[in-house]
């Protein structure tokens, strides 16, 4: 909708009421009955172990037996889900139709992955699929205390306004959804004031983020030792990784706690922090395999997600292989009392790494930016092998030549001292149409 001439030509109240017109009808498609229904039985698995095993053990049973009847690439498979194969998107790519249900009724929505490891994958779902992904949105908002009337702030990848923009507003309302939609794609530092500002005259009570949007506020709300404004209830983050240094960032400068989600397109994995911190798989969205893959560099069990949806019968995906990883938590209970398996973080996309100078690729680059004074936004960017630019959004009053020796010295510890560094200074990271900002991007062959 964003990308249409009519919404683009339309003065900002009837952008608003574009907004709120199409927020009305997707609340009529997706928050129906079945689905209330559906949020009060994933609710009630929260802490009851019995009713969560015999769910989880009827729905495999079902996936399994619909997709041996009705899936070709299924059909030579038995109801033990070991005989089926690891499958991956290359695989899925390849055998497109053979994954596609031949009982197609009523509404079919199509999507696609990002793309960013490899050729986007298209996804068609039912309605009944789209209907249970909100069911598990609301569990949610419910696990963050954010309930269906109050007032949330929507910090993702939608083009709310023109990229080009160069003055605000950036943001517009959808009054049916208590809602305030800013852009991810203006967070330029001279901006970021009235942002804040726009989200505590709204009243916001939630927030709703990129990782990288909400981040930059933080890191602007540091720099300038202040606090947000207004009284949250609670900050919910998805579609990026997220550093356990970032999310106590925001949690500090927000006064309130980040609830982070975990997911997928091809809707195989689901992962929601609770109010503790711990990071639960959600059992009842998925059937998840946790495939050893080595060790994290102080020692910790590492697993790649291995995943069977629950949710999309038109397209079933059965032992995907995400490609993402998460490491392994010793700790059995969560002080929270749900009952759901405990992971210490995900790790997120194989694909975000740089190479080192000793050829080995390295994932994990939250720590480079940690002790640097004045510094917003991050982003590094390999072209070659021994050189490496480290872009990045500052405060130039905190930003001096001692915070960038130590930007380059910490990036050397970690990547190796026969890198070229070079910093270059910019008002906004770049995005990806998605509005994302990725924290590497390598574009050689290791």
């Amino acid at each position: 909708m964003f990308s249409s001439r009519l919404y683009k030509l339309s003065p900002i109240f009837i952008q608003n009421f574009l907004l709120s017109s199409r927020a009305f009808i997707r609340k009529k498609l997706r928050e129906n009955k079945e689905s209330e229904r559906l949020t009060k039985e994933l609710i009630s698995h929260d802490y009851n172990s019995e009713v969560l095993k015999q769910y989880q053990s009827k729905t495999l049973t079902t996936v399994l037996t619909e997709a041996q009847n009705s899936i070709a690439f299924y059909r030579r498979f038995t109801d033990d889900i070991n005989t089926f194969p690891y499958i991956d998107k290359a695989e899925v790519n390849r055998n497109k139709s053979k994954f596609l249900s031949p009982s197609k009724s009523g509404v079919v929505v199509k999507g696609s992955t990002s793309g960013t490891t490899g050729a986007p994958l298209t996804i068609p779902q039912n309605m009944q699929s789209v209907v249970a992904e909100q069911a598990f949105i609301n569990r949610m908002m419910h696990w963050a205390g954010v309930g269906s009337n109050d007032k949330r702030a929507w910090l993702r990848g939608d083009m709310i306004v023109p990229q080009d923009q160069k003055e605000g507003p950036f943001w517009r309302y959808s009054y049916f959804e208590n809602m305030i939609l800013l852009s991810s794609f203006h967070l330029a530092q001279k901006n970021l004031d009235s942002y804040l500002t726009a989200m505590q005259n709204y009243g916001v009570q939630a927030i709703q983020a990129y990782p990288s949007s909400i981040v930059t506020l933080a890191k602007y709300l540091e720099v300038n030792d202040a606090y947000y404004p207004g009284d949250l209830k609670s900050i919910i983050t998805s579609s990026e990784s997220l550093s356990k240094e970032d999310k106590l960032l925001i949690e500090k400068r927000f006064k309130c706690t980040v609830f982070d989600w975990y997911g997928l397109f091809e809707r195989v994995a689901a992962i929601a922090s609770c109010e503790h911190g711990r990071y639960h798989i959600l059992t009842d969205y998925s059937y998840v395999e946790l495939v050893p893959a080595g060790k994290t560099e102080d020692g910790r069990d590492r697993a790649e997600i291995i995943g069977t949806n629950f949710n999309n019968s038109l397209y079933p995906l059965i032992r995907y292989k995400t490609g993402d990883h998460v490491v392994l938590s010793e700790e059995v209970t969560c002080p929270c009392g749900r009952i759901f398996p405990i992971i210490d973080s995900i790790e997120g996309r194989v694909g975000d790494y740089l190479i080192g100078d000793d050829g080995q690729k390295v994932h994990i680059l939250n720590h480079i930016p940690k002790g640097v004074s004045g510094l917003l936004a991050t982003q590094f960017v390999q072209k070659e092998k021994n050189k490496i630019d480290i872009r990045v959004v500052v405060d130039q009053s905190k930003f001096d030549n001692k915070q960038r020796s130590i930007l380059i010295n910490n990036a050397k510890a970690k990547l190796g001292n026969s890198i070229e560094f070079n910093i270059e200074e910019l008002e906004e990271l770049p995005r990806t149409k998605n509005g994302k900002a990725r924290q590497a991007i390598c574009s050689i062959e290791n």
